[in-house]
């Protein structure tokens, strides 16, 4: 996943001053962090991850001070379903610190609404794992304060159709926008 970032050096003019993502188990937002090393980010570029409150093990990792374990998965945004990150990326992001590295945590309402907002204006359909980094941005996070270039990085779509989306929206009591 390093070669994202990578990508995105090739493409901007300077480093971005957030990357946002979401994480489950880990390997996509180690990914990131070894690629904001790689082209020489580190310490320019914060990294702010998404998880929905049902299923925020590193969230809850790093506020506790050690790795955790989800009782269960309690959200629509299955693919998140990590019930322990790994300890390899939690080590990482309690080195950088929550300067650089910072957890967005939401509900699964604004995840749902985050997808249906990017599927009204982009015309692309993606799963509430997405929509948990997306909404970083809808919801205006605090954890992007002072951030002018951000970059969210935009991910899967193979667990969700519009029947899915729908029923979602349905359920968290969504009116479609």
């Amino acid at each position: 996943h390093a070669t994202i970032v990578e990508e995105l050096a090739k493409q901007l003019p300077s480093a971005p001053d957030a990357i946002v993502t979401c994480v489950g188990g880990g390997g996509l937002l180690m990914g990131i962090l070894d690629g904001i090393d790689l082209v020489g980010w580190s310490g320019k570029t914060r990294v702010v991850f998404g998880e929905t409150e049902g299923a925020s093990s590193l969230a809850g990792s790093l506020k506790a001070g050690e790795l955790i374990t989800l009782p269960g998965v309690a959200s629509v945004a299955k693919s998140l379903g990590a019930l322990t990150v790994s300890r390899s990326v939690f080590e990482r992001c309690r080195a950088l610190g929550p300067e650089l590295v910072r957890p967005f945590v939401m509900s699964d309402a604004a995840a749902v609404r985050a997808c249906m907002r990017l599927a009204n204006e982009h015309r692309l359909l993606v799963e509430p794992a997405c929509g948990a980094a997306l909404a970083a941005v809808t919801e205006r996070s605090k954890k992007l304060e002072g951030c002018k270039t951000v970059v969210v990085e935009v991910c899967g779509g193979a667990i969700t159709s519009l029947d899915l989306m729908a029923m979602w929206a349905r359920d968290l009591g969504i009116q479609d926008s």
